[in-house]
């Protein structure tokens, strides 16, 4: 027999993974979901809208991330080292009210894709409770034993004095260094209790700065000048003002 033949798979069993795979899955932000909506709700049992579908995907998908062991051990974590006023995870600083170039205190998010950049570094597709955010994690993090094996797809990170850029307005950035991270939850983390949240040292954090270096004004200069909107003000006209001293003589 030959062996592409072994990959042959009988379609009840096919429509049978398909369907597990649907209680899990996420949609693609932007136009794109809209077609995997439409794709996942054609092989569903009971067909819907494809706007009422992708409502109730995108409810269950909130729903799984932010009921995960890793968002938990976050939430316990922070109230339990009293990180934010009063212990409570929706003090942070959330993705939703981050402006460019500025330095965030405290934010904890969701890893929700992982990007090699070929450099050593990775790029991050962030989410919080009030929206996503791309990142750009530093390769010092990746090789740090304590943080690197815990960051992947699911985890939760939470970070400290980070600091978000924007070199094409309005798309926002964060930076991520390895000062930054304050503690990273895998994905399969087990559930948290207070026994163990209770037995986890106290991180340091950073107090927010007052006066930051002026980043608009470095990234300003770093930025093609080519991109850059001309001055409105005119040059001057060298030949008129000859005219006008011999006027005057």
């Amino acid at each position: 027999m030959d062996a592409w033949r072994g990959l042959e798979i009988e379609d009840d069993v096919l429509q049978s993974f398909l369907k597990k795979c649907d209680s899990s899955s996420s949609l693609i932000p932007g136009p794109a979901g809209n077609i995997q909506a439409a794709m996942l709700n054609r092989i569903s049992d009971d067909p819907q809208t494809t706007q009422q579908f992708a409502e109730e995907v995108a409810q269950a998908t909130f729903e799984r991330d932010f009921n995960s062991n890793a968002w938990k051990w976050a939430e316990m974590y922070i109230k339990h080292h009293d990180i934010v006023k009063d212990g409570d995870i929706n003090n942070v600083t959330h993705l939703g009210t981050a402006k460019p170039f500025e330095t965030i205190h405290i934010v904890v998010c969701l890893v929700k894709e992982c990007i090699p950049n070929g450099l050593g570094d990775m790029k991050l597709n962030l989410k919080d409770t009030t929206g996503s955010m791309k990142a750009s994690l530093h390769n010092k993090v990746l090789s740090d034993p304590k943080f690197g094996p815990h960051i992947g797809v699911g985890c939760v990170m939470i970070l400290n004095h980070v600091t978000t850029f924007s070199a094409y307005p309005p798309n926002i950035y964060l930076n991520i260094v390895l000062t930054n991270v304050i503690n990273v939850f895998a994905a399969d983390i087990c559930p948290p209790t207070k026994e163990l949240v209770m037995v986890t040292p106290k991180p340091v954090i950073r107090p927010l700065k007052v006066d930051p270096p002026n980043i608009v004004e470095i990234m300003h200069k770093l930025r093609n000048p080519f991109l850059q909107i001309p001055s409105s003000s005119k040059p001057t006209d060298n030949n008129n003002n000859k005219d006008t001293s011999n006027t005057m003589e």
